[in-house]
């Protein structure tokens, strides 16, 4: 879950529903940033279906009673986070083994994981970094620069669907999560000493990105609900979520 907190209510996004977003993004970009078509459909599965680890657990959100919020994807219990992780990772497997091996591959950067020291984290690495040689063998371009590539197309497509999820529409830079204070991963490594791509919301509905990666602007919505607080304290989060009614995001980017 993603969530954002306002004063009387807590906006809430389902992973999937941001990898989703994400997938749209994708699916909008200058097409020759995937440099070959042949692993197109491939990279765009993943980038569609890289949280899809959260699509049962979200369904029946938990309380965080230290935090007093939702649990959401930054604080879930670790181990059980992981273990999600890597079902999931299996889940796109079974589809396409190429997109497996670009899911597995982006969990095992994320600096918690990529560093940790504990024992959830090194097992983790290990049996992913096994999973990930079985795969590039099996499935995978030959040429280096096209999987770095791919995985930095899934990195960029993350992070901007992430930008709209975890920022209120509308937001001045200033004002901006701190995540994305520096700009959006590169779309491409082509040139790694090229300045990150900056995002910026020009109004409630729209998106820019500079300098703008997509082939022409677009429309596109993303779903969420805003759950009453005093519901949560009278209900419990689990129905306080399932009986606040969906609403839509219209979005442009551009």
């Amino acid at each position: 879950m993603i969530i954002r907190e306002q004063a009387q209510h807590f906006i809430m996004i389902e992973q999937h529903e941001h990898a989703r977003l994400s997938g749209e993004i994708a699916s909008r970009l200058l097409p020759e940033l995937f440099i070959q078509d042949t692993y197109k459909k491939d990279v765009l599965y993943a980038i569609y279906e890289h949280d899809r680890a959260w699509i049962r657990v979200d369904q029946v959100p938990i309380w965080n009673d230290k935090e007093k919020e939702p649990y959401y994807f930054v604080n879930y219990p670790y181990p059980v986070k992981l273990k999600m992780y890597q079902a999931g990772i299996e889940e796109v497997e079974e589809h396409s083994p190429y997109a497996a091996y670009l899911v597995s591959h982006h969990f095992t950067q994320f600096p918690d994981i990529q560093n940790g020291t504990d024992e959830f984290s090194i097992a983790f690495c290990e049996e992913e970094e096994h999973r990930q040689q079985r795969l590039r063998r099996a499935a995978a371009p030959q040429e280096a620069e096209v999987v770095d590539q791919h995985s930095r197309l899934l990195e960029f497509c993350d992070d901007l669907s992430l930008y709209v999820c975890m920022n209120e529409p509308g937001v001045t830079k200033q004002e901006e999560h701190p995540w994305f204070k520096n700009g959006l991963t590169q779309v491409s490594t082509a040139d790694p000493d090229a300045p990150s791509l900056q995002a910026k919301w020009l109004d409630s509905q729209t998106v820019q990105v500079t300098p703008s990666p997509f082939a022409a602007p677009f429309q596109t919505e993303l779903s969420y609900k805003r759950v009453s607080k005093q519901w949560i304290e009278e209900k419990g989060l689990s129905d306080a979520y399932e009986q606040t009614p969906e609403m839509k995001q219209a979005l442009h980017f551009r």
